[in-house]
């Protein structure tokens, strides 16, 4: 028998979107994360070290989850962040900061688990060089290529 709907709804399942086409003066960063208003607080601080600009932003409650979403800039051009290594930086520096206020969520972010494998018990080597690019293809349409190199 699997885990009963209670354990899995006690567990929060982070959502993170960082979005480039809906607005085009802004990066759009979406959350979805547990209900402590302090990982709001903090993350707002932790774009704010990055050198960001929060130029608006909309937070929603659905149950016990708080839905955030952020307009950002960067703070010395005023423009949306454009840059594939800070953009992945903005990923990072938004899952450590909410993992502080909610540490049981750890095991669903490892590669897989949102499309219903289990987590690997050993940890693997996070100190893989790792270059990340976006390319238009098309006019609605931008790939986003991960090159990991071993």
């Amino acid at each position: 028998m699997g885990p009963s709907s209670t354990d899995a709804d006690s567990v929060p399942m982070p959502i993170i979107v960082i979005d480039q086409d809906s607005d085009s003066d802004a990066t759009v960063v979406q959350l979805s994360f547990g209900d402590r208003l302090g990982a709001l607080v903090d993350t707002m601080k932790a774009l704010k070290d990055l050198g960001l600009d929060v130029s608006k932003g909309t937070v929603t409650t659905e149950a016990s989850i708080i839905k955030t979403k952020f307009f950002i800039t960067r703070r010395a051009s005023g423009r949306k962040v454009e840059d594939p290594d800070m953009l992945e930086r903005i990923r990072l520096t938004i899952i450590n900061n909410l993992l502080k206020y909610h540490p049981e969520s750890s095991q669903q972010l490892a590669m897989g688990e949102a499309f219903g494998v289990k987590a690997p018990e050993t940890k693997l080597d996070v100190d893989i060089a790792t270059h990340i690019s976006l390319k238009d293809d098309g006019p609605k349409r931008r790939l986003v290529i991960v090159h990991n190199m071993l």
